[in-house]
C-alpha cells in the first residue's frame, strides 16, 4: 500500500496507523516495528518516526484506531431500526463481539496492546477510560431502552452494564483463542442467556444476524 505524495499531516499519520494496526492484528505486536510499518506504507522510516516518537507511541494509535472502529460500530447499532428496544440493546453488544473477521483483527490488536499496558501506568489509564466509557454506554442504553419503554434505574442498570461488559470479554477473549467452539451462533446464544436474566430478551436483528 503505496503512501499519497501529497496529503494533509493528519491524514498521513491516520494512514501509518492504520497499517500499523494491520501489522499487530495479523503478526502480532513483534511485527511492530518502525521498519516494517514503513516497508508495509512504501514510505521510510523517516516519515514513520516524524509521527511516532517510538512503539509505544504507535501501539497506542492502533489501540485507539480499533477502538474507534467498535465506537463506530456500537453508535451505527444505537441509530438502528430493530424492531423493538430490547432488540437495540442486543445489537449494541452484539456490535463490540468478535462475529466476524474485521472484529477478531481488533481483539488481536486490544490483546497486543493489554499484553504491554499490564506494565505502564499510562496505557494502562487509557485502558481503564475506554472501558468506564464503554460501560456507561451500555448503562445508558439499560436505562432508556428495556422492554414496554421502562428503564433499569441506577444502580441496577450500573449492576447490569458492568456484568453485560464482563460478559462481552469473555466471550470475546474465548472465541479469539477458541473460534471453533465459539462460533457467531454461539456468541450470540449465550449473550441473548444473559439478556434474558437481565430482563431484556434477544430477539432477531436483521442487521447483525450475518455480522
Amino acid at each position: 500500500m503505496s503512501m499519497p505524495r501529497y496529503v494533509d499531516h493528519d491524514a498521513r499519520r491516520e494512514q501509518v496507523a492504520l497499517i500499523a494496526a494491520d501489522l499487530v492484528a495479523t503478526f502480532g505486536a513483534e511485527a511492530l516495528t518502525f521498519r516494517q510499518v514503513a516497508e508495509a506504507a512504501g514510505c521510510s522510516t523517516a516519515i514513520v518516526s516524524h509521527y511516532f516518537a517510538d512503539k509505544r507511541d504507535l501501539l497506542l494509535s492502533t489501540y485507539r484506531t480499533a477502538s474507534s472502529r467498535s465506537l463506530d460500530r456500537f453508535i451505527a447499532a444505537a441509530n438502528g431500526d430493530g424492531e423493538g428496544d430490547s432488540d437495540r440493546v442486543r445489537a449494541c453488544l452484539e456490535s463490540l463481539l468478535p462475529l466476524d473477521e474485521k472484529r477478531r483483527k481488533d481483539w488481536s490488536l486490544w490483546f497486543a496492546f493489554w499484553g504491554i499496558a499490564v506494565f505502564d501506568p499510562t496505557l494502562a489509564a487509557e485502558q481503564r477510560d475506554r472501558v468506564r466509557t464503554a460501560s456507561a454506554r451500555i448503562r445508558h442504553l439499560l436505562e432508556q431502552e428495556t422492554p414496554g419503554g421502562r428503564g433499569l434505574p441506577p444502580p441496577d442498570s450500573e449492576r447490569a452494564a458492568r456484568r453485560l461488559l464482563l460478559l462481552v470479554h469473555g466471550i470475546g477473549t474465548q472465541a479469539l483463542f477458541d473460534p471453533g467452539y465459539w462460533s457467531p451462533s454461539r456468541q450470540r446464544q449465550v449473550l441473548g442467556e444473559e439478556l434474558d436474566i437481565v430482563g431484556l430478551p434477544a430477539t432477531a436483528h436483521p442487521h447483525t444476524r450475518h455480522g
